[in-house]
């Protein structure tokens, strides 16, 4: 029977080392992750399920996922490298808005959604919202604002990684195909959020999460009507 240390920090509101991991992980699926950090899909499974990883499986997740051990351990700190930690306060701070600006980026939101939407994501299409992120992990991450975007999921075809109504951060600058990653693409005159995986015969794989739906495949002789917009690099969602 493996031995399970409480975590007391899912006390303090920073909750467990799976839910960590699960964050850390993501956008990847749990068998892609644990390939990467070569380990059995059913020992990440476990540990997302509460089980207590080894301290070599730990640092393997922490370096592969770019957070830090001692955040992935304890919750407390920063998450990635680079960036101030400051405690939670409740009292209300006024920020002017050149403070603002000069530490976040806004991203704007398209008025589309990915997964069973129509149309094709550009600079034309009407700005629902904008979000706010961090220029320092905008950086750390070798991002370039101007070329994000914010897109919608719309359908279950990508749980449980994506739900419906999700908020997607895509990266337009990236659309080299990836095996395993998620892009916003566009096919025909759908916009899809899905992973991709590239073939030998040339044909490529569009892969839902969500395993009651059938993976589809691009023939070779169609790739021209596939249109990668951006790789899926955020994924922001609602608990309840």
């Amino acid at each position: 029977m493996t031995n399970k240390i409480n975590d007391p920090l899912s006390q303090k509101g920073t909750g467990s080392i799976a839910e960590r991991v699960d964050e850390a992980i993501k956008p990847h699926s749990i068998r892609l992750f644990a390939s990467k950090i070569d380990v059995s899909e059913g020992t990440l499974r476990r540990i997302l399920k509460g089980e207590d990883p080894k301290l070599s499986v730990t640092v393997k997740i922490a370096e592969e996922s770019g957070v830090l051990l001692n955040w992935l351990v304890t919750g407390e700190g920063p998450k990635h490298p680079g960036e101030d930690h400051k405690q939670v306060s409740l009292e209300p701070v006024v920020v002017r808005c050149d403070e603002f600006t000069e530490e976040f980026a806004l991203i704007p939101g398209y008025h589309i959604s990915a997964s069973t939407g129509h149309g094709e994501l550009n600079r034309g299409e009407q700005v629902k919202r904008h979000l706010a992120f961090r220029k320092k992990w905008l950086n750390f991450r070798g991002l370039s604002p101007d070329k994000l975007a914010v897109v919608f999921a719309h359908g279950d075809s990508m749980e449980p990684t994506i739900h419906s109504n999700n908020s997607l951060l895509v990266n337009t600058a990236d659309t080299k195909l990836t095996d395993g990653s998620i892009f916003v693409l566009r096919f025909g005159d759908e916009l899809y959020a899905k992973r991709l995986q590239k073939r030998f015969d040339g044909d490529i794989r569009l892969i839902s999460d969500n395993k009651e739906y059938e993976d589809q495949i691009v023939k070779a002789d169609e790739i021209s009507q596939l249109n990668i917009i951006g790789k899926v690099i955020w994924i922001g969602k609602d608990l309840y």
